[in-house]
C-alpha cells in the first residue's frame, strides 16, 4: 500500500511539473456570497473582489475586500483579507484553498447614515474593529482563453474565525459564485 502511494504522489508530481507553467500571473476576482454566523438566524450577503500574483500556477499572494449586511443588528460587514491562494493546476478544473489574515469590521446601518465613505473606509464612528482568520475551498473552471488571458467561472465555500466572541458572531461562514480573469504576465 505504501508502495502504492508512493508511485502515485511520483506520477502526480510528475505531470505537475511537466506540464508548462508561467511565470507569473495577475489576476482579479469578484464574487457574491451568502452565508451565516453563529449568532443563529443571522443571514448574511456579501460581494467581493480579490487580486494578486500567482506564481508558477501554484502559489499566489492574494487580497481581497468584502462588503455586505447581516440581518442581527441590521449591521454592515467590512472585510480586509491579506494572505495566499494554493491552488492544483489541472485545466480546465482547478481546485484551491485560500487562507487569510482579516482585518473585520461591523457597523450598524444607521450609524452609516451620518457619513458613509468614511464608515466604507474604516474609520467612522461605531465601527467594531476586529481581528481574524479565514480558510477557503474552491474551485475555477476556465471557460474562455483569448492570447494570454483566461476567464474562469468560480465557487468557493468559506470559514471566517474570530477570537474575541465579545464584539460579534465567533464565526462566520458561507459560500459564492464569482467570475475572474488571470492575465501571463
Amino acid at each position: 500500500m505504501k508502495n502504492a502511494w508512493l508511485g502515485l504522489s511520483a506520477l502526480a508530481v510528475g505531470f505537475l511539473l511537466s506540464r508548462p507553467a508561467a511565470a507569473t500571473d495577475y489576476y482579479v476576482e469578484g464574487s457574491v456570497s451568502g452565508g451565516g454566523s453563529t449568532w443563529g438566524s443571522d443571514p448574511n450577503v456579501q460581494g467581493a473582489l480579490r487580486t494578486g500574483f500567482e506564481f508558477v500556477d501554484i502559489v499566489s499572494v492574494d487580497l481581497q475586500g468584502r462588503i455586505g449586511y447581516s440581518a442581527v443588528d441590521e449591521r454592515m460587514i467590512e472585510i480586509v483579507g491579506l494572505g495566499t491562494k494554493l491552488a492544483i493546476p489541472i485545466e480546465p478544473f482547478i481546485p484551491h484553498l485560500r487562507l487569510h489574515a482579516l482585518h473585520f469590521h461591523e457597523v450598524p446601518v444607521s450609524a452609516m447614515h451620518e457619513d458613509t465613505f468614511m464608515h466604507v473606509i474604516g474609520v467612522g464612528d461605531g465601527i467594531r474593529h476586529r481581528f481574524g482568520f479565514e480558510a477557503a475551498l474552491g474551485a475555477s473552471y476556465v471557460f474562455a482563453t483569448v492570447d494570454r488571458t483566461k476567464f474562469l467561472a468560480q465557487m468557493e465555500a468559506y470559514v471566517d474565525v474570530f477570537p474575541d466572541d465579545g464584539k460579534g458572531p465567533i464565526i462566520y461562514s458561507g459560500g459564492g459564485l464569482g467570475l475572474g480573469l488571470q492575465y501571463d504576465i
